[in-house]
């Protein structure tokens, strides 16, 4: 059945919508949109094209026949009354406890009140249903500022803020049950946060509390989104990756790769010159065909490939290796230094630990071997691939990512106009050199020597390990020394006694520097100086409890950072919330 034919012209991508009504009978329904151009076929000039957004079927409107859809439960808890004044008490009731769970604290009537009369208005009107009264209701509630964001009060807020006299503040409890919440699960607080802050008592079972906490589901939001800021390991899904050239470099046939590549470039030239003197006619020559060919076959097709699978596999590694840390309660210099790991088949192979027998698509647990290097974040594939160029490894990265992440001593950033370390590669006449030959050169400079004495050292320790994160003994056919000597005088030949030294010699500096990420992480800001105590204090705390991570968690979550708020940016808060809700004329 014919149901609509429209005439257009040009509407400079202009949308069009249309609505009608046709009864349709029970059963499947075949509808068609064809595009008929006025033009003749063999007179087109421009293309027409035709783009359907959006196909939307309602029905059936007889009431009759309605059913109720699926969730409407979870907003709804019976059919609205047909008593209009009954509908008001039951919308008061609905928007409530809505505005109650978006905003993560009970509402008050006024505000309730407000919305029951926005809804009212809505559902009154002709043709318009209770539910869509109720859905515009819920529209302002999620548009609020206190759903938006995280207005925090003061406990017992009121008489602070009146008296002016305190600097800083205890939050209340819901805006203690709300940090708790963000920072393990990511999201808001579930209803036995919220009875415990309502009845006053959650600082009092915060232990038992943070403890259901991490074994619900929801904090595997703490173990995906705290790595991928602190380690970056999001990054590597996306991080652009050579492995041809990587696998070229480590082979020592780069030079022989970039030569053919020249030689293929220059002479598909060639060809497309032949080609515009031949009049555009067919040109091919045999031997650009196999330079091609061979081109393909030698260099084109690397053994390995970091695939989406093998990406996901190393992002996952190291979330699973943080997890179990926290849920097991484990030392957090196992970060450094570690006897166990999370592998597939495909990242076990990549990581050439073929005798774990480790097959299957699924991440498992797996014991090292005792002379393996692959224990502790630092040399899983994620850390590795995102501290790497996409053609070669960086000494430089891999140190700078150490110093920031591990022990708090970050670099200052480069001065301007320093050469890339390639144009060093230049003074080397008789041989490709290795990076650790490179930066001794680039060392050489007085301006790069006070950063770089800090970073070499402990960026070429992980030279044995490729761009992609594979296990390779030399590098540019030269045997890879990892040997070095720290700042601060311990000397390693090994990045095994490398890890070992940041997890023993070292502890207290990483104690310090995880604290601080956690924490910042935790709270939503850096620390600054007002936190160096309580940094201090959970320092001591981890020294006491053996480096657990309970005792991190539990000093970062009873710390006054987490637990208190400056009363200023209370006062600043109530009265932004005051002229965004009841604005002046």
């Amino acid at each position: 059945m014919l149901v609509l034919v429209a005439l257009f012209g040009w509407h400079q991508d202009k949308s069009f919508s249309f609505d009608f009504d046709e009864k349709w009978e029970a059963g499947d329904q075949r509808m068609s949109i064809e595009l008929e151009p006025l033009t003749p076929a063999e007179q087109k000039i421009h293309p027409r094209e035709m783009r359907i957004v959006q196909v939307i079927v309602r029905g059936p409107m007889e009431k009759e026949h309605w059913t109720v859809p699926k969730n409407y439960d979870r907003f709804f808890t019976k059919q609205a009354p047909e008593n209009p004044a009954d509908r008001l008490v039951y919308a008061r009731e609905l928007l409530g406890q809505f505005a109650s769970k978006a905003f993560r604290r009970p509402v008050d009537d006024q505000t309730v009140k407000r919305l029951a009369t926005l809804a009212e208005n809505i559902y009154q009107q002709p043709g318009k249903t209770f539910e869509a009264g109720v859905a515009h209701a819920m529209v302002a509630v999620l548009a609020s500022p206190r759903c938006l964001f995280r207005l925090e009060e003061a406990q017992d807020g009121n008489k602070l803020l009146s008296a002016r006299s305190a600097t800083f503040s205890p939050i209340d409890e819901y805006s203690l049950a709300s940090r708790l919440s963000y920072f393990l699960w990511s999201t808001m607080p579930d209803q036995e946060l919220i009875d415990l802050a309502a009845r006053g008592e959650l600082r009092k079972n915060l232990p038992a509390q943070v403890k259901r906490m991490l074994a619900d589901g929801r904090s595997d939001q703490l173990f995906q989104n705290f790595p991928g800021e602190w380690l970056q390991t999001r990054d590597v899904e996306g991080i652009s990756v050579n492995a041809t050239a990587i696998l070229a470099r480590d082979s020592g046939q780069e030079s022989a790769m970039r030569q053919e590549q020249e030689a293929f470039r220059a002479q598909q030239a060639e060809r497309a010159a032949a080609r515009l003197a031949a009049g555009n006619k067919s040109f091919a020559g045999t031997n650009g065909v196999v330079q091609r060919t061979n081109l393909v076959r030698r260099f084109n097709q690397p053994r390995v490939e970091l695939d989406w699978d093998l990406r996901d596999a190393m992002r996952r590694e190291t979330e699973m290796f943080f997890a179990s840390i926290v849920r097991e309660d484990r030392p957090v210099t196992e970060l450094i230094e570690s006897d166990y790991t999370f592998l597939n088949e495909k990242l076990a192979n990549l990581y050439g630990l073929t005798n774990l027998n480790v097959t299957g698509p699924e991440m498992q647990r797996v014991q090292l071997p005792p002379d393996s290097l692959r224990g502790g974040v630092l040399t899983h594939g994620s850390a590795l691939v995102v501290t790497s160029n996409p053609d070669r490894t960086s000494p430089v990265k891999r140190g700078l990512f150490i110093l920031d992440n591990f022990l708090g001593m970050p670099a200052p950033p480069p001065p301007p106009n320093i050469p890339a370390l390639e144009t060093v590669e230049k003074d080397f006449k008789d041989h490709e050199p290795t990076l650790r030959e490179a930066l001794q050169i680039h060392r050489e400079s007085p301006l790069c020597a006070s950063c770089h004495n800090r970073l070499d050292p402990i960026g070429l320790a992980f030279e044995n390990f490729n761009a992609m994160g594979m296990w390779r003994d030399q590098e540019r056919s030269q045997t890879i020394d990892t040997a070095g000597k720290l700042v601060t005088g311990e000397s390693f030949t090994t990045v095994r006694e490398l890890k070992h030294i940041l997890a023993t010699d070292h502890r207290r500096d990483f104690y310090r520097c995880f604290t601080e990420k956690l924490l910042t992480y935790a709270i939503g800001r850096g620390p600054e100086f007002y936190d160096v105590e309580t940094i201090d204090q959970i320092v001591q705390r981890l020294e006491r409890g053996d480096g657990k991570f309970s005792a991190l968690l539990l000093g970062i979550i009873e710390s006054a950072p987490f637990q208190k708020m400056r009363m200023q940016a209370t006062a600043s808060a109530s009265n932004d919330r005051e002229l965004l809700e009841n604005p002046g004329p």
